[in-house]
This record gives C-alpha cells, sequence and structure tokens, in this order.
C-alpha cells in the first residue's frame, strides 16, 4: 500500500481484493464486440469544486469547506450506475443528473462520505480523513442503499472485454506520473506493450485513481477468435472536468490493464 496522497486526484493505493467466485465473471462464449456504454450524465470534476458553486460544509455534516476531494470512486460509481439504471430504463436516484453536472457531483459528494463509514475505521473515514475509497465499498454501499443487487468482478484482457459487453465497468488501478498528460489521441499508455507499461512503473506511482470504462472502442481477435489485448482499446470516463482529456475521457490497451494484474479492480454493478 502506498500511504496518503499526493494530491486532490488520488485516493490510497492498495492490491485488489482477493478473487470472491460467487462473483466472479468469466468468458463463456459468445461474441465479444466494439460496445459503447456512454453514460448520460455530464462529466463530473472532483476538483474546482468552490468554482462549481459546491460547499461541501453543507452537503455532509462536519466537512470542511474544500475545493477538491479524492472521491474518484463514488465519482465512477455516479456514472456507471447512471449507465446501468438508464439503459435498464429505470430512474436515476435523487440527485444524480443527466443535466446538471453540479447536481451529480454533490450525489458523488455524498456518496463518497457513505462508503467512507464501511471501513468501520474512523481513520479512514471522511470527513475529516480524505484518505479515498474502493470499488469494493462502493459495491457494499449501492447494496446497502438498494440500489444495487450484487457485483461482478473480473480479470485478465478477455474476461474484463466480455464484462464490458453487458455494459460500464469501474477500475481501481494505480495511476503513474507519466499518465497526466494523454497523447492527441487520448493514449495514457502509449502503444499499449510492456515496453510502455515499465516507462510508466518508472515515473512513479502518483496514487490510487478509480474511473469508469465506458467504452471498447477497438476489439482484435485472432484467427481462432482469442483477443489480441494490444490490439483491444477502451475508453475510460474520469472525473477531472469535460476539459481533460478527450472531453473528460481518456484511452487505453486493454493489454496494459491485463498486465497491471493484481494492481488493478474491475467491477460491474449488478441492478436487476
Amino acid at each position: 500500500m502506498f500511504p496518503g496522497i499526493t494530491d486532490t486526484k488520488f485516493g490510497r493505493y492498495s492490491v485488489a481484493e482477493p478473487m470472491r467466485f460467487d462473483v466472479v465473471h468469466m468468458h463463456r462464449g459468445g461474441p465479444i464486440k466494439t460496445v459503447d456504454h456512454e453514460s448520460p450524465i455530464p462529466v463530473l470534476d472532483q476538483e474546482d469544486l468552490l468554482a462549481q458553486g459546491i460547499d461541501t460544509s453543507t452537503i455532509v455534516p462536519g466537512a470542511k469547506r474544500v475545493d477538491a476531494l479524492g472521491s474518484c470512486t463514488a465519482n465512477a460509481t455516479a456514472v456507471s450506475l447512471a449507465q446501468l439504471l438508464a439503459s435498464a430504463g429505470r430512474p436515476l436516484p435523487l440527485g444524480l443528473s443527466t443535466s446538471d453536472p453540479v447536481s451529480s457531483e454533490k450525489w458523488a459528494i455524498g456518496f463518497y462520505h457513505a462508503t467512507t463509514d464501511q471501513t468501520g475505521d474512523p481513520a479512514q473515514e471522511w470527513p475529516p480523513s480524505d484518505v479515498g475509497s474502493t470499488g469494493l465499498y462502493c459495491c457494499h454501499e449501492l447494496i446497502k442503499q438498494k440500489l444495487a443487487r450484487t457485483y461482478k468482478t473480473t480479470h485478465g484482457a478477455r474476461n474484463i472485454a466480455s464484462l464490458l459487453q453487458g455494459g460500464t465497468v469501474i477500475v481501481g488501478m494505480p495511476w503513474f506520473n507519466s499518465w497526466f498528460e494523454p497523447d492527441p489521441d487520448a493514449f495514457i499508455d502509449g502503444d499499449g506493450s510492456q515496453d510502455a507499461l515499465q516507462a510508466a512503473i518508472d515515473s512513479g506511482v502518483a496514487g490510487g485513481h478509480e474511473p469508469c470504462i465506458s467504452a471498447l472502442e477497438k476489439v482484435t481477435l485472432t484467427a481462432a477468435g482469442k483477443v489480441e489485448p494490444q490490439e483491444c482499446v477502451v475508453r475510460v470516463r474520469n472525473s477531472w472536468s469535460s476539459s481533460w482529456g478527450d472531453h473528460g475521457s481518456f484511452r487505453m490497451h486493454l493489454s496494459t490493464l491485463a498486465m497491471l494484474g493484481s494492481q488493478a479492480d474491475f467491477k460491474q454493478f449488478v441492478i436487476a
């Protein structure tokens, strides 16, 4: 575990939870194709809260008035939950808006507070400790609020691509210093090779981050029908405003997510 936070874009970074076989997703056949699950809510911004007119002290009792929060897990949850509910023809929870990013950001802030309470450790709760949360705690809180029934988790390129066929997936992972500036095509991981990932690792870990994979934009299969990870591309919705990356999103190769192995955590909410 990397203790502390380097800046408000991030929270704690720790390895993924041990694999639970009762919620694990494995590809069991069927086509793996490009999919686009863009969320109906606007791009959120966990920073510049005051400029957005958001006063955290009025949202959560006991919270200080701050300009940013390490609430990426809650922001990713808001994005994913909205997409999954909308695709099922179900209404969004009160406050989660398809037209008002401030309202949706406030919902995420309230949800972030609730997820930190899931730790059972006052030193890890916000307020006052803004140390981030985890995708697992977000799953638990959605189930507690009866917004989800359970969740799915997976690893490996083919299984990740397969899970994406059904909807958005939140991903908790280390964020490297070299990933702050996407290239002109919004890629953060170069060509998706092992050398590119090693270069990112060498640049240092900035912290733990949780965005939402919203699309599988490119799929390449071998003649035998197996996924070619370095030739598959995902689009990922971030929560650093619509001015960052490609209108708030970035791209990665499936190979990078697969090579992160147990250092990345994939969750999909089951709402039905």
